[in-house]
């Protein structure tokens, strides 16, 4: 009940209004972690269609791939078989809503060189510096 008459309205209040009024919108994973923990815990979302349908589609959008041995460096508290779990979940959304996949086994600035790039694309500016 919580997605439907909270969640829902506030995002596609909040994001389609500003849309509409012509800002651009930055979101940081916003339905997709979402997806994920449902789908991690194995609960059905009876509203999940409509939720889709619903929600304002983002212009860009990524799935950042990292490996296995870092993400347990940078997150002792999980074992190897949940972070596993967690990126196939993250691969069937990114394969689902066709999400960007960007690699971060190269340096940081040339990973946000790459994400900036098709942000620009999406926003229709000049590439460049």
């Amino acid at each position: 009940m919580y997605l439907l008459f909270i969640y829902i309205p506030i995002l596609v209040g909040g994001i389609k209004l500003r849309k509409l009024l012509g800002y651009s919108i930055v979101s940081d994973r916003y339905l997709y972690d979402l997806l994920v923990g449902f789908w991690g815990d194995g609960v059905s979302i009876p509203v999940l269609r409509l939720i889709v349908w619903v929600l304002p589609k983002p212009d860009v959008s990524f799935v950042l791939d990292a490996p296995e041995a870092r993400i347990l460096g940078d997150r002792p508290e999980h074992t190897a078989s949940y972070i596993r779990m967690e990126k196939k979940l993250y691969d069937n959304v990114a394969d689902h809503f066709r999400l960007k996949r960007v690699s971060t086994n190269q340096k940081p600035e040339l990973v946000w060189n790459t994400m900036q790039t098709e942000i620009r694309s999406a926003m229709h500016l000049p590439t460049g510096e």
